[in-house]
């Protein structure tokens, strides 16, 4: 079986917004490469938002066990099937490049999907097991003005379950054009839009991007919303922030085509809609940790054709979730933008 995964969430209006104060005497290609973990916010399926200052890390996410409604055990003896998602994630950035007023940067992200079914001594075709990925995210960013910037984003992906040879198949490209705009007397608000581009198994997708960036003049308040994430933290102590964050995901991989329903099919996607609360805290110089806990609604799983039209469709029930991180972040504490 050969597998691309596809997430279609990754809306990124990646901001050049110097986020250390006048005082701070880190080098500033450190001060670019905090610019990448925003990517991590859209490289990611099924992963919840990252902190922007985050420029490498480790996360493991588990859900508890949830059902194929209405799709049949691989013996047949029960009605559904039941499994348990579990993810791991590690994120690490490229040393970035600048050319004239144009920079570019980028990271390199790996993840790891692990499906484990209740029958899984029993080979099932609508089964999809281990899936990794590897992607590069290529952020291309040119000032027009002051307030004013355009943005291009390059999303190369290679995905498979290692099962055959990788082959052309699973790999598939990414892309996303945009500007943004920069308000107030401290430039604290910022707002993009776009577009998102995205070609797969002969179909082109396009899709609108919003972004909207906020953080308050005290430092206490941060609010990110890049379609389709969300994502809210409070500054309780200069090394402890707590929110809540929202994401809708899904996932698109390629099959070894079977039939169902008398039907051929040729790919399929997983999608859910996660919303939880988050806690994250400095523990050491550079380092953080992030816990993250909630609910995965609104889960299906639906199997396509050559002609991307719905063979089948399952419900999932719903997905609670954990989610633990480990970063390095540049200003050695929670999150903690200055002003401008």
């Amino acid at each position: 079986m050969k597998t691309t995964i596809i997430v279609n969430s990754r809306k990124i209006n990646d901001r050049h917004r110097s986020t250390f104060d006048s005082k701070t005497k880190l080098p500033s290609k450190w001060v670019n490469l905090s610019l990448v973990a925003i990517t991590s916010i859209f490289c990611n399926q099924i992963v919840y938002s990252q902190i922007i200052q985050d420029i490498g890390g480790v996360s493991f996410t588990a859900h508890t066990k949830a059902t194929f409604k209405d799709m049949p055990s691989a013996d047949a003896t029960n009605a559904d099937t039941k499994f348990q998602l579990n993810t791991y994630d590690a994120w690490l950035p490229l040393p970035p490049v600048t050319i004239g007023k144009t920079t570019i940067f980028s990271n390199v992200n790996y993840r790891l999907l692990d499906f484990n079914y209740e029958d899984s001594n029993t080979e099932n075709p609508n089964h999809v097991q281990k899936i990794q990925e590897i992607k590069s995210v290529i952020i291309l960013r040119h000032p027009i003005s002051t307030r004013w910037s355009i943005l291009g984003i390059a999303m190369p992906t290679l995905a498979s379950d290692t099962k055959k040879n990788i082959s052309f198949e699973d790999f598939y490209m990414d892309g996303i054009l945009g500007v943004s705009k920069r308000f107030g007397r401290y430039a604290n608000l910022e707002i993009g839009f776009g577009v998102h581009l995205m070609y797969s198994y002969g179909e082109m997708i396009i899709t609108p991007g919003i972004s909207i960036d906020y953080h308050s003049m005290d430092d206490k308040w941060i609010a990110q919303f890049y379609w389709p994430r969300l994502n809210v933290l409070y500054r309780l102590t200069p090394n402890t922030q707590v929110g809540f964050a929202g994401s809708i995901d899904w996932t698109r991989f390629n099959l070894k085509n079977y039939y169902d329903k008398d039907k051929e099919v040729d790919y399929a996607q997983f999608s859910t809609v996660h919303f939880g609360l988050q806690a994250h805290q400095h523990i050491a110089k550079g380092i953080t940790l992030q816990l993250q806990a909630g609910m995965g609604l609104i889960n299906s799983y639906e199997l396509y054709d050559s002609n991307q039209k719905s063979v089948n469709k399952y419900t999932v029930s719903n997905l609670p979730y954990a989610k633990v991180t480990l970063s390095y972040r540049l200003s050695g504490q929670a999150n903690s933008p200055k002003r401008r």
